[in-house]
């Protein structure tokens, strides 16, 4: 989650990819392990300089805090969301980082892929992070447009942790707007969302409970 802002942060440096890239980045699950309780969830990210947003029932949502923490200001904060079973322990993680916009103000965008939100495959705006969210991701209708090269840059330096960790992925998508892989604990995945201004990374914990409907509540 936060320990990605260094990479989007160098990569929003440039027009063109940088000549290098962290080889490694952690994972969600490496600090936020499946399992773990909702009040250490949220005591993690407060330390970590995440602000709580939306809460539902079963999700929360951080968001953080520094909402410029870019070199280009049109470039939105990172955000992610958790979802909790029924003890309101962590089943389901899903963090949206963005595309940076380009030095001199331009954001690559995917024409006419879709009118929603980027989150709508990922986030029910009454109840929180939806379930199954590697095959909401694959579900997504494919599109003919190559991606943009901002867009193929972050796919691909972000994707590069999940190839080594967990190999070639189980699914595809042909254009490179998503890859899905599985283990025998969780379903990973990696997405071009909406109009490609997000790169969703999602992991989820197999066989988990689906969650909770209710109404979506704001900490304002």
């Amino acid at each position: 989650m936060r320990w990605w802002l260094p990479l989007v942060l160098a990569i929003g440096c440039y027009v063109a990819p940088p000549a290098k890239l962290p080889d490694r980045r952690p994972l969600v699950t490496d600090q936020l392990p499946y399992r773990v309780e909702r009040a250490i969830v949220r005591a993690w990210h407060l330390r970590n300089d995440w602000c709580l947003r939306r809460i539902w029932p079963s999700t929360d949502e951080f968001v953080i805090c520094n909402h410029n923490p870019y070199l280009n200001s049109k470039t939105p904060a990172m955000y992610a969301l958790v979802r909790y079973d029924g003890d309101a322990r962590a089943i389901a993680y899903a963090t949206f980082t963005p595309v940076p916009c380009r030095m001199y103000g331009r954001c690559d965008v995917i024409t006419g892929r879709t009118v929603y939100a980027s989150e709508h495959d990922f986030v029910d705006h009454s109840s929180g992070l939806y379930d199954h969210l590697a095959d909401r991701g694959r579900a997504v209708e494919p599109h003919e447009q190559s991606l943009p090269s901002m867009q193929q840059m972050m796919f691909d330096a972000l994707g590069q942790e999940l190839r080594r960790r967990f190999g070639d992925p189980t699914w595809r998508d042909p254009r490179r707007y998503g890859m899905t892989w599985a283990t025998t604990s969780s379903e990973i995945g990696e997405f071009v969302a909406g109009s490609g201004g997000w790169i969703v990374e999602t992991h989820e914990l197999r066989g988990a409970p689906p969650s909770l409907t209710a109404t979506s509540q704001s900490t304002n």
